[in-house]
């Protein structure tokens, strides 16, 4: 979950090399979950501004955790920050 030059790409054949016993199918569920969880972590961050003096400013990122985290808890910590930076640059775009 960073940008690069796997940005947005299907994850199915990095999953494959890691986990090569993993079925297609397994692969495109993997995929699928994590556009979902994406998709999820985006509509949050819009849908949650905080208003304020200056302007509006994102949700903390404890809130954002706490959020993720009652559904994906498997997320790793790092990709967890990426998902919440992605998700304010596309909300501030």
């Amino acid at each position: 979950m960073e940008f690069g030059q796997n940005w947005l790409k299907p994850i199915n054949e990095r999953l494959a090399t890691k986990f090569p016993d993993l079925l297609p199918q397994q692969l495109e569920e993997c995929n699928a979950l994590c556009k979902k969880v994406h998709q999820i972590a985006h509509r949050f961050i819009v849908e949650n501004p905080i208003r304020s003096d200056t302007g509006i400013e994102f949700v903390d990122f404890y809130q954002f955790k706490q959020f993720i985290y009652k559904k994906y808890s498997w997320l790793s910590s790092a990709n967890l920050q990426r998902l919440y930076s992605q998700s304010c640059y596309y909300a501030y775009k």
